[in-house]
């Protein structure tokens, strides 16, 4: 067991109320205390008008309060959906992000999307996320230590799925592939990470099973070093 305290992070259309189940399922299982960043559906729509800066903000304080209380010198953190995306800001790199360097790397252990839309097409509505990959390129401190691992649901294939091929195709060219209903398989694996595609999984609650559904499900996926009792073991998920 890893003992380092664990930050959720949101997605955008979701309010941190929300993952209220989720974490005491988290908490369950890791023995650690789970902390949510309070980051509002709000929160995404200022900062597409004016920056992620307060966004991000809220993560590390989050992150911040979480080491404090626990003494822990890392955390773990949980990204879902857009979520993913602001947790590798947050962990940043040598570049700055709207005028500020981030370096949560320092503090980071373990870095968890789900279903967190990574690898997308050459959009111009997707400019934000295409701003992260090039500042911060895919698993970029995993050399450092920084464990990252990429979870995507596979429940709705868009070649049978016209619904979910028009939502995949928010992100890629061709949405006949699989996914979790809003994000496809591919876009979910961020470059150089651990990998896990659970079949069954949705993006969200609305639209069936999702990640943190129940206890079954995020044992799925949930790694095991960082279960109560668990014990560090190497390898990579595919």
């Amino acid at each position: 067991m890893s003992g380092a305290p664990i930050v959720i992070v949101g997605g955008a259309s979701w309010w941190p109320g929300s993952y209220r189940n989720f974490a005491s399922m988290l908490r369950e299982i890791s023995g650690s205390e789970v902390h949510v960043a309070p980051v509002t559906p709000l929160d995404w729509t200022l900062g597409y008008f004016r920056g992620f800066g307060q966004l991000i903000f809220e993560v590390a304080s989050t992150v911040d309060r979480a080491l404090l209380e626990s003494e822990a010198k890392k955390a773990v953190l949980v990204g879902h959906s857009a979520g993913g995306l602001a947790c590798r800001v947050y962990i940043g790199g040598d570049p700055p992000y709207g005028g500020r360097r981030y370096s949560g790397h320092r503090r980071v252990e373990c870095l968890i999307t789900l279903g967190t839309p990574h690898n997308i097409a050459d959009k111009e509505r997707l400019a934000p996320i295409t701003r992260v990959n090039e500042l911060f390129p895919g698993a970029l401190h995993s050399e450092a230590g920084l464990r990252y691992l990429s979870v995507a649901g596979s429940a709705d294939d868009g070649a049978s799925s016209p619904r979910s091929r028009k939502r995949y195709e928010r992100f890629v060219e061709d949405g006949r592939i699989a996914g979790d209903g809003v994000v496809p398989v591919d876009a979910a694996i961020l470059t150089g990470s651990e990998s896990m595609v659970v079949d069954g999984i949705h993006h969200n609650r609305r639209l069936g099973r999702w990640y943190g559904s129940d206890r079954e499900t995020v044992e799925l996926w949930w790694p095991e070093e960082l279960r109560v009792g668990g014990s560090l073991v190497g390898g990579t998920r595919a």
